[in-house]
């Protein structure tokens, strides 16, 4: 029997996998049941809202009603009106604000708008009488294609719209001869939104259009500025789909509202709700029913760990970062609400940090099949005769004695192996299709003699014979970001429970930890520590100095990482 969940009205779940469930519009009938192949409902809430958008533009916004009508010609009002506002508001004195090429006076420059102006109106009005929409029809139906418009709509959303970009135009008249700010909105006790027009100022005009401009709701705008932050870059797909988690979490705790009305006071009951949450919030059955409030508060007094101070942080960072997005398009002003708020962290907590492989915890590892025999390629964990080099034997022990990060050597090709001087070194680029984390991630990594010593060379001669080919080929991507090392991480997790080395917090990033803490011990300079690991300098001096020490000194460095517990490990692996 399926079981309805009240916090999303599209996911049902039986025998324990969610399922995404659509009922068919009108006059069609039954309905749609789609297996999302997960038991975990915050996956399947994530899963389930990219279905939804995607069914609303097929099917769901198929039938253009007056309410879809009137909320897409809202926000294009509201556009249009802001566009207009900002180009006279950035206009300088004695230029002309939307007449091109103007070779007048000072005098003349308001002049030329305003006849500009009117002819545009009487030239549109007449078009819009004669249900004309050849003029403006390209416009018209790239609007209709973002916002998934049938085609058997054009002429009457393009009658709607074109009344709507009258009314811009005498808006934006009213606006060159008494100021691009209305009285109502000036007097107003809080401060209007440039996008906003109120229902007052709107009353007072013969002209005000038939569908109001407002404020539009979070989740309206979040598209845009998810789409602009993905497309430039400036997200991964990893980041894409933490924020967009936070988004949702933040809307489930603080409601999908007008943006101009979320205030500190929002953030801070969204803070209170993070703080309150177990860590495992989205994993226990029994709160799979609840919201947000509701678990933190059913588990109040419990003895759970809650979210990490680093986790609320993060959150907030997303927030943080869509405000300012918002106040610097002019669409809510003021403080960004999400910001100012502190992040303590107690001296318990301080004090745990990443761990670092050592002692008889790395002897384990080191001591356990992959390393000292399996018995095949498919029971790597089970004790045998068969030592297969591949990326599971040679990327931990990278790791070890270099502090890379993953996916710089699951990205490594034939010709980033490179020698110099006599010095075999790593040359970690983003070239063709690899990638880096910062600029200063680009570097040269002498290779370590003891994998020298294991036969790390004639491997790569051996698997990677073309200057493209890749070092580690059995290598798939994976992951939101496709990344090369994403399998291979989730093996990782596998294996070591699998042979007992499991620990929370000891990752093959404490590789990372590992080889910081031995090079600092062994007095290494700060700088070349940050040229081995690509750690990102301080100031613009060391950064430029990281590009230009010497190959012979990296290698000196990189030769003081040693781990004297794997000694004999390593002179039983030399070939």
């Amino acid at each position: 029997m399926a079981l309805a969940l009240p916090q999303c009205s599209h996911i049902t779940r039986k025998r324990g996998v969610y399922y995404f469930r659509r009922r068919l519009p009108h006059p069609s009938r039954g309905e749609v049941a789609l297996s999302l192949r997960t038991r975990q409902y915050r996956e399947a809430e994530y899963l389930s809202e990219a279905l939804t958008n995607r069914w609303n533009q097929v099917i769901g916004e198929a039938m253009l009603d007056q309410a879809r009508l009137s909320e897409i010609l809202r926000r294009e009002l509201d556009r249009l009106l802001h566009e207009g506002r900002e180009r006279i508001v950035e206009t300088p004195y004695g230029k002309p604000v939307f007449v091109g090429g103007f070779a007048g006076s000072e005098r003349e420059a308001l002049n030329a708008d305003l006849d500009a102006m009117d002819r545009d109106i009487k030239q549109m009005s007449s078009d819009l009488a004669r249900r004309d929409l050849r003029g403006p029809e390209t416009v018209i139906r790239k609007i209709m294609a973002d916002n998934a418009v049938p085609e058997e709509e054009f002429q009457r959303f393009g009658l709607a719209w074109f009344r709507v970009y009258i009314e811009s135009l005498k808006r934006r008249r009213s606006w060159l001869e008494n100021g691009p700010f209305d009285l109502d909105d000036i007097l107003s006790t809080s401060a209007p939104s440039p996008m906003a027009t109120t229902p007052a100022t709107q009353s007072t005009r013969p002209t005000s259009a038939s569908v109001e401009p407002s404020t539009p709701n979070l989740s309206m705008v979040l598209p845009g500025f998810v789409d602009l932050m993905v497309s430039t870059g400036e997200w991964t797909g990893q980041t894409e789909k933490q924020n967009t988690a936070t988004y949702r979490m933040f809307m489930a705790v603080c409601g999908d509202r007008p943006i101009t009305t979320y205030s500190r006071k929002d953030c801070a009951t969204f803070f209170d709700v993070l703080r309150g949450l177990p860590s495992l919030y989205s994993k226990k059955p029994e709160w799979a029913k609840l919201s947000l409030p509701e678990i933190a508060q059913q588990t109040k007094g419990m003895d759970v760990e809650r979210l990490a101070m680093k986790t609320i942080k993060r959150h907030f960072a997303a927030l943080g970062r869509l405000f300012d997005h918002l106040r610097k398009r002019g669409e809510i002003t003021g403080e960004n609400p999400a910001h100012g708020f502190d992040f303590p962290v107690g001296k318990a907590r301080a004090n745990e940090g990443r761990q670092m492989w050592e002692g008889d915890k790395l002897k384990a590892l080191f001591l356990s099949p992959v390393w000292t025999g399996c018995a095949s390629e498919g029971r790597r964990s089970t004790p045998g005769d068969v030592i297969i080099r591949d990326e599971k034997f040679w990327l931990p022990l990278l790791g070890l004695y270099h502090g890379n990060r993953l996916e710089e050597f699951a990205q490594l090709l034939r010709s980033d192996l490179r020698q110099e001087d006599g010095i075999w070194f790593l040359d970690i680029n983003d070239e063709q299709d690899k990638q880096v984390k910062n600029a200063q991630s680009r570097r040269r990594v002498p290779l370590h003699p003891r994998l020298e010593a294991m036969g790390f060379i004639q491997y790569v001669d051996q698997i990677a014979r073309a200057p493209g080919d890749r070092v580690f080929p059995q290598l798939k991507p994976g992951g939101p970001d496709r990344k090369l090392g994403y399998y291979f991480s989730k093996w990782f997790s596998r294996y070591r429970q699998s042979v007992g080395v499991y620990e929370e917090g000891l990752d093959y990033h404490s590789f990372r930890h590992g080889v910081t803490t031995k090079l600092f011990g062994a007095g290494v300079d700060k700088v070349v520590v940050d040229a081995l690991t690509g750690h990102e300098g301080q100031g613009i001096s060391e950064k430029v100095y990281l590009k230009r020490l010497p190959l012979a000194r990296l290698y000196e460095a990189v030769c003081k990482v040693e781990w004297p517990e794997l000694d004999d490990l390593i002179r039983n692996r030399t070939p």
